[in-house]
């Protein structure tokens, strides 16, 4: 990184540093429900960000007297928990300028987000994408998936599910494990690193590694 003539960081050149007013800011995007067994899902909504990747997990704390009681990022959407006796009708403008203001801080860059926060936004991710985004396509098929653990490993996210009804025993459970849950989830969450299916089975998996994602690094 360049250094001008006072010690400052340079500001041209390709070591640069953007000025305040050159940083792309993430926008807001689109703003959806959340799946219904996410814990206070009445009260929560999902807004997408565009133009930025926030940090996994991060929680900024929202500003005093704010209707807001909580919110959660994953890498291109921020959660958002309202207090108990407001509502999205009354508050979703405020909110939203809430979180503009939020992002055009740039706070979210220096954000310091330890292992637990990310576990937990891991776990939200997955809860909403199985049992909201995915649900029609698993119930279509008779069957049921069940998230049974989320942990952090060097080289990412990992989350363990069990297949249950007619999933469970069922050969194509590995395409749904990884064409379909792994894939989706993936997207929400690039620094996912596998979806293990641990699913009791008495006999070894037809098609076992044959559909798993490539690996790839995360800097």
């Amino acid at each position: 990184m360049k250094v001008g003539s006072d010690d400052s960081l340079a500001s041209v050149g390709p070591g640069a540093v953007p000025a305040e007013a050159e940083r792309t800011v993430p926008s807001l995007g689109h703003v959806s429900p959340v799946a219904s067994s996410v814990t206070g899902s009445g009260r929560v909504l999902r807004w997408s960000v565009q133009g930025g990747a926030l940090p996994l997990g991060w929680e900024p704390v929202p500003r005093e007297h704010s209707s807001v009681e909580r919110i959660v990022a994953e890498t291109h959407a921020l959660w958002v928990w309202l207090r108990a006796g407001y509502s999205w009708r009354d508050e979703a403008d405020t909110v939203r300028e809430e979180l503009v203001r939020l992002l055009a801080s740039a706070g979210w860059l220096d954000a310091v987000v330890g292992e637990s926060q990310r576990i937990e936004a891991l776990r939200l991710v997955a809860t909403d994408v199985i049992d909201g985004d995915l649900a029609p396509y698993i119930a279509s098929h008779g069957g049921e998936v069940h998230i049974e653990e989320a942990a952090w490993g060097e080289a990412g996210g990992e989350v363990s599910v069990q297949f249950a009804g007619a999933c469970k025993g069922c050969e194509l459970s590995e395409v749904t494990l990884h064409l379909r849950i792994e894939k989706a989830l993936a997207e929400r969450v690039p620094e996912l690193a596998a979806v293990r299916d641990v699913t009791p089975r008495t006999k070894p998996r037809l098609f076992e590694g044959l559909f798993r994602r490539p690996k790839t690094s995360h800097s």
